[in-house]
């Protein structure tokens, strides 16, 4: 089953290591095994406008960023993609920020930088398939 995952962070290197990471090792949950189809933005606002155009199933994005934080641009991407699961990364302990990202970006899961590649994998894995019961329990019967 494929996916299409966001990927936003203004450090073009961990963009490239994300996408390197996601090539080569495989994304599952129990049985099910994803095959992701990853775009990546180095810009918050090129971000958001390439969710006004496709429909996403995972939005994962970097804390502190110029343009716009993390926190503010799931913010938006889930006004735009209300069924996208939304991850943050950051390098930052703020605890406060991680609890607002929580509470005012609705996202599933934070992620800690340097991440551990495997845990990062399986949050992902973990992310999709939450999606994909959430959106199975909406189906009319």
């Amino acid at each position: 089953m494929k996916r299409r995952i966001l990927l936003v962070d203004d450090d073009d290197a961990v963009l490239q290591a994300l996408r390197r990471l996601f090539r080569r090792m495989p994304c599952a949950y129990g049985i099910l095994n994803y095959e992701l189809e990853i775009e990546t933005f180095n810009s918050p606002d090129a971000a958001l406008a390439r969710a006004r155009e496709l429909e996403f199933a995972a939005i994962l994005s970097d804390y502190r960023m110029p343009e716009l934080d993390g926190i503010e641009f799931l913010r938006r991407a889930r006004a735009l993609q209300p069924d996208a699961v939304n991850m943050l990364f950051s390098g930052s302990g703020d605890r406060a920020a991680v609890e607002r990202a929580f509470d005012e970006a609705g996202i599933f899961r934070f992620i800690a930088k340097p991440w551990d590649d495997a845990t990062l994998v399986c949050a992902l894995a973990e992310s999709l398939n939450h999606r994909d019961l959430m959106l199975e329990k909406r189906r009319p019967v």
